[in-house]
């Protein structure tokens, strides 16, 4: 019996783990295909590895045109600051590129 109870206090521990995932990257992941990619892309080491970020952002984030300029309070506040925080990690070209676009999109320079 304290067999079976122990087993579902696992259980009901790692349900209650995986809907808490869940619900913070509902609250604090990105909220489109730009965020997304600027989430996924610094470290990134080869090409293979920029393109499979690139087709999971698209599958979350079907539609790249729905974007709001900006982001929130701990995000950078312009395009050189998104510059700055995003690249100095990454070196592969093609995610360097997607992160110079995304930083682009949603940091406009003036």
């Amino acid at each position: 019996m304290t067999t079976l109870r122990s087993i579902l206090a696992l259980t009901a521990a790692l349900s209650l783990n995986v809907a808490q995932a869940g619900l913070w990257d509902r609250l604090f992941g990105p909220d489109n295909y730009w965020e997304c990619l600027l989430d996924e892309m610094p470290d990134t080491l080869t090409y293979g590895g920029a393109m499979e970020k690139i087709t999971q952002c698209k599958k979350r984030f079907p539609d790249p045109t729905r974007y709001r300029l900006g982001k929130g309070l701990l995000g950078p506040k312009n395009f050189s600051g998104c510059l700055a925080r995003y690249l100095k990690t990454t070196k592969e070209p093609l995610a360097r590129h997607s992160i110079q676009n995304a930083c682009f999109r949603l940091f406009p320079p003036n």
